[in-house]
């Protein structure tokens, strides 16, 4: 049956769906989810980007653990003959669950809930039930990847979204989860560098579980320290300004990624210190750079 799926989207295939699908697509890779998540963080309220971050990581280690254990290879991998595989650059993992999916129903979802607008509700359903059909349509993935991934998705995203805000609202509940949590995600990335390094390890297996828990301690730590030591507002100033300390933020985390690759580190290494430093970026080194800049206010 989920042969016969993917058949059916491979024999539709046009230039023009081609191109849709694979805009949709981008939709459920980081990049949109990250500039999302820094104008939320730095511009509207930390509150909301906490709750969409916290939630988002939470789907993808999830999704990429079970990736790591169960290992199923991508349907124009197991069917070359029969499925032609499209935006593979981005299939960088094994096929199950779908990466895309999860992190499109958990982003879209929380975004749907801490924002709560009705055209904005309408616009994330969209994404969410399109996301995984593109996937499908590209034959990266199978309908039960996608299926299993939009399930994770859309349970962190509705039901742990809301638990997050409450760890948000209560100071001690904030510093323990995410000191322990981003402690525990910094040791899980540094230990998978360390043996995806030396070759110890399936590096399709576990090369983005790596990343995502590297974003993911850099993000938590990265909070936990402004916190502590700045506790800037995100929803002052105007409209110019919010602009202003948006548009600067992205540039110092596009310098920071250039000046890391330009490190001579051996591949993982380098890795690391760029996901982490994005995560410690978005959430804790740009907002004192703001702060100091007169782009924020404490």
């Amino acid at each position: 049956m989920q042969l016969e799926i993917l058949s059916f989207f491979q024999n539709i295939h046009s230039g023009i769906l081609d191109a849709i699908m694979n805009v949709i697509s981008m939709f459920g890779e980081i990049a949109v989810p990250l500039i999302v998540l820094c104008l939320t963080h730095w511009c509207i309220s930390k509150r909301k980007g906490f709750m969409m971050l916290s939630s988002l990581m939470t789907a993808l280690l999830a999704t990429q653990a079970i990736k790591s254990a169960v290992r199923s290879p991508r349907p124009f991998q197991a069917y070359p003959e029969l499925i032609k595989g499209g935006r593979i650059e981005t299939a960088t993992g094994y096929s199950f669950p779908s990466g895309h999916s999860t992190t499109g129903a958990s982003f879209y979802s929380s975004l749907a809930y801490v924002f709560r607008k009705r055209w904005l509700a309408i616009a994330a359903a969209i994404l969410i039930l399109a996301i995984p059909v593109s996937r499908m349509y590209l034959g990266v993935h199978w309908p039960i990847d996608v299926a299993v991934g939009t399930i994770i998705g859309l349970a962190s995203g509705l039901l742990l979204c809301p638990l997050f805000g409450r760890i948000y609202d209560h100071d001690k509940a904030f510093r323990l989860f995410t000191a322990i949590s981003g402690t525990a995600t910094a040791i899980l990335s540094i230990i998978l560098t360390i043996l995806l390094t030396i070759k110890a390890i399936d590096e399709v297996a576990f090369s983005d579980l790596m990343s995502n828990a590297a974003v993911a301690s850099g993000a938590l730590l990265g909070a936990f320290l402004e916190r502590i030591t700045i506790g800037y507002e995100a929803e002052a100033g105007s409209i110019g300004q919010r602009c202003a300390r948006f548009a600067a933020g992205i540039i110092t985390i596009a310098i920071t990624a250039v000046i890391i690759r330009a490190i001579p580190l051996p591949y993982y290494v380098s890795h690391l210190l760029l996901f982490f430093a994005i995560g410690m970026i978005a959430t804790y080194i740009y907002p004192r750079i703001a702060v100091a800049l007169k782009l924020a206010e404490r």
